[in-house]
C-alpha cells in the first residue's frame, strides 16, 4: 500500500521538477526518499558537513592543546607513523577527486550544498592530517578527537556508499568507486589509530604493570570500560588479591587530596566563622560542576524516549489509516530510541565514575586532616573528643559526607527533570499537564516536615552510635580486667543498654522513611491521576493511546527524581550533621604552639638545655581554670640526671608533659635547647616489628643499635623471640611482657639519639636487677646517656643517688630541690620519703639497712636504701667518682661500649603466646567465592522467617497493582478512541485512582515489615549474639586480633546490618520484580519476543555471572583495607604525646595516607567494576527496546500486529527494563557486599569460647572460699595448643590466711600463675583446688567473682568514681567511702566535683598512673574474698604512698585473707610467711625467706641483687 501511495507521489513530482535551495537533486532536502528506504541525497550530505565541522573546530583546539599543553618527546617513527599519514593523505586525495566528479558532473555545483560539505572534508582533513602528525611525539595514546572522528567519518561514509548503491551506482560509477575506496581507506586509518599501539618515546613508556590500564588507554576503551575486562577476566579465573590491585595516579592520592583540603581549611579558619562546607567547595567544587553538563546530557536525552514513544504510537496508529507512514520511518525510530538509550547510559555510567571518585577523594581528603588534627590536639581537646568519637568521625561521618558528594548533583537535577517532565507533559495534554505541579506544591510543606522529623532523628542516632563505639571501646580496651573482676554481665547490660537506644531510634526512622516513601511515591501517581482527571473533564479530544503513555512515561520518569530528592535531601541532613561534628572537631583546641622556646642543642656540657622559669601550666585552655603546675623553676643541664620525686597526683607527669609542650602555659617560660626523646610512664608499642619499633622511623645504624639493645637489656628477650627483632609484637605490644614493653620503649628513645630525655618512671615495670642495669648502663653516669640531658620522673630511691639534681613536687610546686646529698643533709621532705622507705622496710623485715651492693664499686651506685649515716659516709667516694668522670670524653655515643650485660636467663613466659612465625597477629580472613547460602538463611532466621514470607507477598502485590493500574488505563484510553470522547469519567478515574493508591498503602506496609519485623529484628540479634561472644572469648583472642578489626565489626559492619542491607533487599526484589513483568507484558505484547529473550537472557546472565566473582573479591579486599585505617588511628591516639616528642607527626601522618591509598586502591575496581557492567547491561537493556520496537513494527507492517494501545504498554515498560536489570545486578552485588557484613559478624558471634560461666548442676557455696586453701596439683599450663608449656607440674599447698609471695625473673612465669588460678588460660594438665574444690569445675562466674585481685596495669572507665569501684551497684555509700579511706583516696574523691559521682573521663585520663592503681587497690578491699593476689601492684606509685598500702596489706583489714603477690621488688615481701620462687614456669624454691636465704639458691641471688642481704647472707 505505502509504494503505491509513493509511487504516484514520485509521478507528480516528476512533472513539476522545482529544485530547492542549495540541493540540485529533485529529491530536496528530503529527508526521506519517496522512492527507496533511503534519505535524499542532499540530506546525505548534512551530517558529512557536521563531521567536518567537528575536525575543524574540536580538532583545532587539540592541536593547540598538543602544542601548548604536552611536551615533545623524541618518538622514533615508525611503520605505523607513516602508514597513517600515508592513508590519511589518501583519504584527502580521493575527497578531492569527489569534489572534482562534482564540479564536472552537475551544473551550477558552486550552488550546490554537496561541493561545499566536500570543501569542508578537505579541509577538516588537513587539520585531523597535523593532529596525526604531532601526537606521535606530544601524545602517549592516540587523540579522542580523531578516533571520534574517523568513527562519525565511517558511519557516514557507510550510509553514502549504501545510498549510492542502491541508486543504481552504475550510473555514478566514478563516485561510487572514489566514495568506496574513500571509505576503504578511512577505515584502515581508524583500525591503525584504535587498535594499534603506537610507538612510545623511550622517556614515556607505558610505565610498569602497577599503573592502572586508564592511564594509557583511548578514548573508546575508556567510554567502554574495556580497559578493565582484563582484571574481570582475572577475577572470573583466579580470587583476586592485593596484588592485582593497581596504583593509584597522583592526583587520587590521599597527600594529594589531603593537601588541596588543609589548605582550603586553613583560609576557612582564619575567617570569622569558618565553614567546612566552604572548604569543601574551595578544594573540590571545581571538578564537581564540571560534572553537570555530563549528568544534564543524561537528564536531558531520558526525556527525548516519551518523545520517541509518541512517535512510534502514531506511526503504528497510521497502519490503521489509508496512509501508512514509510516503514523507515518506524526503523529511524526504534533505532532512535536505541542510540538514545546509549548515550543516555555512557553518559550516566561516566557521570557515577566521576563522582564516586570524587566522594572517594573528599573522603581521603577529610581523613588526613582528622588524622592531622588529632596530632595537634591539646590535652582539653582530647577530653572533649574520646577515641570513639574520633574514629566515628573518620569512619561515619566522612562516609556521609562522601555519600552527599556523590548524590548531591540531585539537588539541581532533580527539579531539572521534574522542569523538563511539566514542560512535556503540557506539550502533550496542553495546560492540563500542569495539575501535577499543583500536586506537588500540595507534598512539598509534607516532605519538608518529615525532613525535619528526619535530620532530628538523624542527630540523635549519630550521638547514639558515638555512644556504642566509645562504651565498645572501653570494653575491648580493658576486656582484661573485665574478666578478672567477673564484670562481664554488668558491662553487657550497658552495652545492651547503649544498643536498645540505638534500634528505639532505628524504629522510628524506620516509620520515618515509610512516610517519606508513602509521599515520593504517591506523588507521580497522583500527578498522573489529576493531570488525566483534568484533561479528560476540560478537553473535548479523548484521552488516546498516543497521550496516555508517553504521560505514562513521563510520569516513569518523574519517580526517579522524586524518590532521589528525598534520599538527597537525607543525605544533606546526614551529611550537614557530620559536617557540624567534624567542623567541632576541626575547631577543637590545639597544644599551645608557643608554650615552649626551642633552640638549637648546646655543645658544652653544664649547658643549660631546658630552662622553666616561673611557669604555671594547667590542662585546659580557659585560664580561670585551677593550675596544675604553679610557680615552677627549673634548669636541667647537658650532662646531668635531674629526678622529679613526689606523691601520686602530685604532678610529675605534668611536669614533664609540660616540658614537651602539651600542657597549656599560663605564664612564665620555658626553654628547649635541641631535640626530645619521652619514655611515657604507660609503655607504648606500635603495631610492628622489635626492631621498627626501636628505630622508630630513624635511619639504622647497626653498631648503636647493638649497644641500644645492650643497654637496655633486651638481647636475652631477643634470643629467645621467634623471629629475633623481626617479630611482630601486635596490637600496644601484646606479645610482650610490662617489663619488656617498658625497655623497648626505652630502646626507642636510646636509639633516637636526642639530646634531652624525659623518662617517666621507667623503672616501675622492670624487676629489680633489670633496674640495676638501666641505671647503669643508660641513664647513670657511666650510661649510653651520660652525655645528655636527662630528666627522670620516679618512685624508685636507688636512681636518686645517681642524680646531680632533685626536684620535689607537691600539690603542683616545686618545694623543694637539690642534690641526693644536699637533701639528706637538710633532712627535708626528700630526706623524709627516704625515710618512710626505711620504716616500711624495716617494718617489712629490716630490709632497709641493707648492705653495699657487690657491684658498687664498678658500677658507683648502691642498689639498697641505705641508712642516713651509710649515705653521708659514702659522700666523699661519691664526689671522687664524679671527678674521674668529668676526667673521660664527653662524648659517650662512640661506636664502641665497654657496659656489660647482666646475663639473666629467661624463661618463655612472655613468648608463650607466641607461634613459631614473625607475627602473633592473626591476619583478618578473608573469605573467598559467593557468600554461602546459609548466611542468607542466617539472616532470614533472624529476620523472622514468617515476616520475610509475607515482606515478599508485599513486593509482588505492589507491581501487581501497578501493572494493573497501567493495563486499566490501557483499557480507558483505547475505550476513549473507539467512542471519540471521554465518557465514564468517574468509574475510570475512581478505579484509576483507587488502584494506585492500594499500591502506594501496600509500599508503606513493604516498608514498615522490612524494617520493624525484618531489618531492625535481626539488628538487634546479630548484634547481642556478637557482643555476648566478644564478652565469652578466651583472651588469646583479644592478644592476637587488633582491636580496629573488632571495633569495624561493631561499627562498619553493624551499621550495614542496621542500615545498608534493609534496603538493598528492598530495592534488589522491587527491580527483579519489575524486570519479571515488564517481560511478561512485553511477551504478551509481542510473543515472537521470546525468542529473542533467549539469547537476551544468556548474554544478561553471563554478563553479570562474570562480573559477579570478580566484584565479590574486590568488595571483600576494600572491606578489609578499611580496619587497617582506623588501627593505626587507635595506636597513633594512644601515643600522642610520643609522636609529638619525637617530631614524627609527619612521618605517621604518610603512613595514615598510605593506609588511606591502600583502601582507595580497593575502593575504586569495584566502582570501576560497576560502570563496565552498566554500559554492557544497559547495551543489553537497550536490545531489548529496539527488538521489542523492531518486532512491533514488522508485526503492524505485515498486518494483524498489536493495538497501539497495547505497543504504547510494551514500550513504556521496554524502557524502564534497562534500568531495573543494571540495577538487579548492581543491587545483587550490595547486597552481597552487605551480606559479607553479616558473614563478618557471625564469624565473631561463632567464636570460640570460654567455659561456662555457671554449671547449674555444680555451683559452689556463697561462702566458697571460706577458708582460702590453695592447692596446685602437678598443674602445667601452655597458652594455646602447639606451644610450649609456660607453668610445668606446679605442685604448691598455700594454706589459709598465709602470705606468699610469688618471685622469679622476668619471664619465669609468676604471672602465668595468676591467668592460671583465674583461669584466663586453662590448665594443660593437672588441677587448682580451693577450699576443697576443683577450680576447673565450677563456672567462671563463680570462681572470678569470689576471688580478689589488684593487677598490675589497673582499667578505669569512662563514668564515675562509683561505676569504676562497682559497676554492678550493688554495694552502699558508706562502703565505698571505706575501702576509698583504707586505699588512700578517700581526700583526693572529697575533693573532686561530685565526690563518688565525680566523672571519670575515658582510661581515666584526669587521674594519675597512682592514682588509679588505687582505685584497683579499693576495688578488692570491696571484694570479701579470703583470696587476694596483687600483680606488682604498687609500682606506679610514690613510695610514701607505697609504704602505706604496704602497711594497709599488713593490717587487720588483710589478715583474714590469704595474699598471693607478684613481686619485682624482693623489700615488699620479705616479711611474708612463705616465697615460691618461679624458674622457666617451674618452682625451685619454696619455703619461709629466713630457710630460702640460708640455702643460698636463686632467692637468695635475687635478694642480694636487690640490696637485701650481703654475700653471707645478713641483712
Amino acid at each position: 500500500m505505502y509504494f503505491v501511495r509513493a509511487a504516484a507521489l514520485a509521478s507528480n513530482a516528476s512533472l513539476s521538477v522545482s529544485l530547492q535551495p542549495f540541493c540540485n537533486n529533485p529529491e530536496g532536502w528530503g529527508p526521506l526518499s519517496l522512492t527507496r528506504y533511503d534519505f535524499t541525497p542532499c540530506f546525505l550530505d548534512v551530517p558529512q558537513a557536521l563531521v567536518a565541522l567537528f575536525g575543524l573546530l574540536v580538532g583545532g583546539i587539540t592541536i593547540w592543546v598538543l602544542l601548548n599543553k604536552c611536551s615533545k618527546q623524541p618518538t622514533e617513527k615508525d611503520w605505523h607513523y607513516y602508514a597513517k599519514l600515508v592513508l590519511v593523505a589518501g583519504v584527502g586525495i580521493t575527497t578531492t577527486l569527489e569534489g572534482y566528479v562534482q564540479v564536472t558532473g552537475h551544473t551550477n555545483s558552486l550552488g550546490d550544498f554537496r561541493f561545499w560539505t566536500t570543501v569542508l572534508q578537505i579541509s577538516s582533513l588537513s587539520v585531523i592530517f597535523a593532529i596525526h602528525e604531532l601526537e606521535h611525539e606530544r601524545a602517549r595514546v592516540p587523540s579522542g578527537t580523531v578516533l571520534f572522528y574517523w568513527l562519525f567519518y565511517l558511519l557516514v561514509g557507510v550510509i553514502k556508499t549504501r545510498s549510492l548503491y542502491i541508486q543504481n551506482f552504475t550510473k555514478h560509477e566514478a563516485l561510487f568507486a572514489l566514495v568506496a575506496t574513500n571509505l576503504v581507506l578511512a577505515t584502515t586509518v581508524f583500525i591503525l589509530e584504535a587498535f594499534v599501539p603506537k610507538k612510545q618515546s623511550m622517556y614515556r613508556g607505558i610505565g610498569d604493570e602497577k599503573e592502572r590500564p586508564s592511564e594509557y588507554s583511548n578514548i573508546f576503551e575508556i567510554l567502554s570500560y574495556s580497559w578493565f575486562t582484563p582484571l574481570i577476566k582475572r577475577g572470573y579465573k583466579t580470587y583476586l588479591t592485593e596484588e592485582d590491585l593497581w596504583d593509584l595516579p597522583e592526583r587520587q592520592t590521599t597527600k594529594h587530596s589531603g593537601d588541596k583540603f588543609a589548605a582550603a581549611w586553613l583560609k576557612q579558619s582564619r575567617t570569622p566563622n569558618p565553614s567546612v562546607w566552604g572548604a569543601l567547595i574551595s578544594a573540590f567544587g571545581g571538578p564537581y560542576v564540571g560534572f553537570v553538563p555530563i549528568k544534564m546530557t543524561a537528564d536531558t536525552f531520558s526525556y527525548m524516549q516519551p518523545v520517541l514513544l509518541r512517535m512510534l504510537i502514531t506511526f503504528v496508529n497510521t497502519y490503521r489509516t489509508d496512509n501508512p507512514d514509510p516503514p523507515l520511518r518506524g526503523f529511524i525510530i526504534a533505532f532512535s530510541m536505541f542510540a538514545v538509550q546509549l548515550v543516555q547510559s555512557l553518559c550516566n555510567n561516566h557521570f557515577m565514575t566521576c563522582v564516586f571518585e570524587l566522594g572517594q577523594l573528599v573522603r581521603a581528603g577529610l581523613i588526613s586532616e582528622i588524622y592531622k588534627k588529632s596530632l595537634r590536639l591539646s590535652a582539653e581537646g582530647s577530653a572533649a573528643k574520646s577515641t570513639g568519637d574520633i574514629v566515628n568521625l573518620m569512619a561515619v561521618d566522612t562516609q556521609r559526607i562522601s555519600d552527599l558528594s556523590r548524590q548531591g548533583h540531585q539537588l539541581w537535577s532533580s527539579p531539572f527533570q521534574i522542569t523538563l517532565c511539566m514542560i512535556s507533559l503540557s506539550q502533550l495534554l496542553g495546560w492540563p499537564g500542569f495539575a501535577g505541579v499543583v500536586v506537588m506544591a500540595v507534598m512539598i510543606p509534607l516532605n519538608a516536615y518529615i525532613a525535619r522529623l528526619m535530620k532530628t532523628y538523624q542527630r540523635q542516632q549519630m550521638g547514639n552510635k558515638d555512644e556504642r563505639t566509645r562504651v565498645t571501646t572501653e570494653i575491648l580496651n580493658n576486656i582484661k580486667s573485665i574478666k578478672l573482676y567477673s564484670w562481664a554481665a554488668a558491662f553487657a547490660e550497658r552495652l545492651s543498654e547503649v544498643r536498645n537506644k540505638e534500634l528505639r531510634m532505628l524504629r522510628k526512622i524506620g516509620g520515618t522513611q515509610a512516610a517519606s516513601r508513602f509521599c515520593w511515591n504517591t506523588t507521580p501517581f497522583l500527578v498522573s491521576c489529576g493531570t488525566f482527571t483534568l484533561y479528560v473533564m476540560v478537553s473535548e479530544k479523548p484521552l488516546s493511546v498516543e497521550l496516555v503513555f508517553p504521560a505514562l512515561t513521563l510520569f516513569n520518569l518523574l519517580t526517579q527524581p522524586l524518590t532521589q530528592l528525598p534520599m538527597v535531601i537525607s543525605s544533606v541532613v546526614e551529611s550537614s550533621v557530620a559536617v557540624r561534628r567534624i567542623k567541632s572537631f576541626f575547631l577543637a583546641k590545639e597544644i599551645q604552639t608557643d608554650a615552649v622556646n626551642r633552640l638549637p642543642a648546646a655543645t658544652e656540657d653544664g649547658a643549660d638545655t631546658v630552662r622553666v622559669e616561673r611557669a604555671s601550666f594547667t590542662w585546659g585552655q580557659d585560664g580561670g581554670k585551677k593550675p596544675v603546675l604553679s610557680d615552677i623553676s627549673l634548669s636541667a643541664r647537658k650532662g646531668q640526671l635531674n629526678c622529679i620525686v613526689g606523691r601520686v597526683g602530685s604532678g610529675k607527669t605534668s611536669l614533664l608533659q609540660a616540658i614537651l609542650g602539651d600542657l597549656r602555659k599560663l605564664n612564665g617560660d620555658v626553654t628547649v635547647c635541641g631535640t626530645i626523646a619521652y619514655v611515657a610512664q604507660h609503655a607504648w608499642i606500635t603495631n610492628a616489628s622489635v626492631k621498627d619499633n626501636i628505630l622508630f622511623g630513624h635511619h639504622y645504624d647497626p653498631e648503636y643499635y647493638e649497644r641500644t639493645i645492650k643497654a637496655c637489656a633486651l638481647t636475652e628477650d631477643l634470643a629467645v623471640l621467634p623471629d629475633g627483632d623481626r617479630t611482630e609484637v601486635g596490637e600496644k605490644g601484646i606479645s610482650l611482657s610490662g617489663g619488656q614493653k617498658a625497655r623497648l620503649q626505652l630502646a626507642r628513645a636510646v636509639y633516637a639519639r636526642a639530646d634531652i630525655y624525659l623518662m617517666d618512671d621507667i623503672l616501675s615495670a622492670v624487676d629489680q636487677h633489670v633496674g640495676r642495669h638501666i641505671i647503669n648502663h643508660v641513664v647513670g653516669p657511666k650510661g649510653l646517656l651520660r652525655g645528655k640531658t636527662r630528666i627522670l620522673a620516679t618512685n624508685s630511691i636507688p636512681v636518686l643517688k645517681e642524680a646531680d639534681h632533685i626536684a620535689l613536687l607537691s600539690e603542683g610546686r616545686i618545694t623543694e630541690e637539690g642534690t641526693f646529698w644536699d637533701a639528706i643533709s637538710k633532712n627535708g621532705e626528700i630526706a623524709a620519703l627516704i625515710k618512710t622507705v626505711k620504716n616500711s622496710s624495716d617494718h617489712s623485715g629490716g630490709a632497709a639497712s641493707s648492705a653495699p651492693s657487690p657491684t658498687k664499686s664498678s658500677s658507683g651506685m648502691d642498689s639498697g636504701e641505705e641508712s642516713e649515716e651509710d649515705l653521708l659516709a659514702s659522700f666523699a667516694e661519691k664526689e671522687d667518682l664524679f671527678k674521674k668522670e668529668e676526667d673521660r670524653s664527653v662524648s659517650r655515643f662512640r661506636r664502641s661500649s665497654n657496659s656489660s650485660m647482666h646475663k639473666s636467663k629467661k624463661g618463655d613466659e612472655e613468648m608463650a603466646l607466641l607461634p613459631v612465625v614473625k607475627s602473633r597477629q592473626t591476619k583478618e580472613i578473608s573469605e573467598k567465592g559467593k557468600v554461602k547460602w546459609n548466611v542468607y538463611f542466617e539472616y532470614a532466621k533472624a529476620c523472622n522467617v514468617n515476616a520475610v514470607a509475607l515482606w515478599v507477598f508485599t513486593v509482588v502485590a505492589v507491581q501487581s497493582l501497578q501493572v494493573g493500574n497501567s493495563v486499566w488505563l490501557k483499557n480507558w484510553a483505547e475505550g476513549n478512541e473507539s467512542s471519540g470522547g471521554n465518557p465514564d469519567i468517574a468509574k475510570n478515574v475512581g478505579v484509576y485512582f483507587a488502584i494506585g493508591i492500594a499500591a502506594s498503602i501496600m509500599i508503606v506496609i513493604q516498608t514498615m515489615i522490612m524494617w520493624l519485623f525484618c531489618s531492625i529484628q535481626a539488628s538487634r540479634k546479630l548484634h547481642a549474639r556478637m557482643a555476648n561472644a566478644i564478652f565469652r572469648s578466651p583472651m588469646s583472642f583479644f592478644e592476637t586480633t587488633p582491636m580496629g578489626r573488632i571495633l569495624n565489626r561493631f561499627s562498619s559492619d553493624m551499621f550495614r546490618v542496621d542500615e545498608a542491607l534493609g534496603r538493598s533487599f528492598s530495592e534488589l526484589f522491587g527491580n527483579g520484580a519489575k524486570a519479571l513483568f515488564t517481560i511478561g507484558v512485553i511477551c504478551v505484547t509481542t510473543p515472537v519476543f521470546m525468542a529473542i529473550l533467549v539469547p537476551l537472557g544468556g548474554i544478561y546472565w553471563y554478563i553479570q555471572r562474570y562480573y559477579l566473582r570478580s566484584n565479590r573479591e574486590l568488595k571483600r579486599l576494600e572491606s578489609i583495607s578499611r580496619s587497617p585505617i582506623y588501627a593505626h588511628f587507635q595506636e597513633s591516639l594512644g601515643g600522642l604525646t610520643t609522636i609529638r616528642a619525637f617530631q614524627q607527626q609527619e612521618r605517621w601522618s604518610w603512613e595514615s595516607e598510605n593506609r588511606v591509598d591502600a583502601n582507595l586502591k580497593a575502593f575504586f575496581p569495584p566502582i570501576y567494576a560497576n560502570r563496565w557492567l552498566g554500559i554492557r547491561l544497559e547495551f543489553v537493556g537497550a536490545m531489548v527496546v529496539l527488538m521489542a520496537a523492531v518486532l512491533s513494527i514488522l508485526a503492524v507492517i505485515n498486518g494483524g500486529g498489536p493495538s497501539a494501545g497495547m505497543v504504547g504498554l510494551a514500550m513504556s515498560y521496554a524502557l524502564q527494563i534497562t534500568q531495573a536489570l543494571s540495577w538487579m545486578v548492581r543491587l545483587s552485588v550490595e547486597v552481597e557486599t552487605n551480606i559479607v557484613s553479616v558473614e563478618r559478624v557471625l564469624e565473631y558471634a561463632r567464636l570460640p569460647s570460654e567455659a561456662e560461666e555457671i554449671i547449674h548442676n555444680n555451683r559452689p557455696l556463697p561462702t566458697w572460699p571460706s577458708k582460702g586453701n590453695i592447692q596446685f596439683n602437678d598443674y602445667s599450663m601452655r597458652y594455646r595448643p602447639g606451644l610450649d608449656l609456660v607453668l610445668k607440674n606446679i605442685e604448691l599447698s598455700l594454706r589459709s590466711r598465709e602470705k606468699i609471695g610469688i618471685v622469679g625473673r622476668t619471664g619465669a612465669g609468676k604471672s602465668s600463675l595468676t591467668l592460671a588460678l583465674f583461669r584466663i588460660v586453662e590448665a594443660a594438665s593437672g588441677t587448682i583446688v580451693i577450699d576443697d574444690i576443683d577450680t576447673s569445675a565450677i563456672g567462671l562466674d563463680d570462681l572470678r567473682s569470689k576471688l580478689a585481685i589488684i593487677p598490675q596495669d589497673a582499667a578505669l572507665f569512662a563514668g564515675t568514681i562509683r561505676d569504676n569501684l562497682d559497676p554492678m551497684h550493688s554495694k552502699r555509700d558508706d562502703e565505698l567511702w571505706a575501702a576509698l579511706e583504707q586505699a588512700r583516696l578517700k581526700a583526693h574523691v572529697s575533693s573532686m566535683p561530685g565526690k563518688l559521682d565525680a566523672a571519670v573521663q575515658e582510661a581515666g585520663s584526669n587521674l594519675s598512673q597512682g592514682q588509679k592503681q588505687l582505685v584497683s587497690l579499693a576495688r578488692a578491699l570491696l571484694t570479701k574474698s579470703t583470696i587476694l593476689v596483687l600483680d606488682e601492684a604498687t609500682a606506679a606509685v610514690d613510695v610514701e604512698t607505697d609504704a602505706l598500702v604496704q602497711e594497709t596489706l599488713r593490717s587487720d583489714l588483710f589478715s583474714d585473707r590469704t595474699l598471693i603477690t607478684i613481686a619485682h621488688r624482693i623489700n615488699t615481701i620479705i616479711d611474708y610467711d612463705r616465697i615460691a620462687v618461679l624458674q622457666r614456669g617451674e618452682v625451685v624454691e619454696f619455703g619461709t625467706p629466713q630457710e630460702l636465704i640460708k640455702a643460698g639458691g636463686a632467692f637468695f641471688e635475687l635478694a642480694r641483687e636487690g640490696g637485701l642481704v650481703d654475700n653471707a647472707g645478713q641483712r
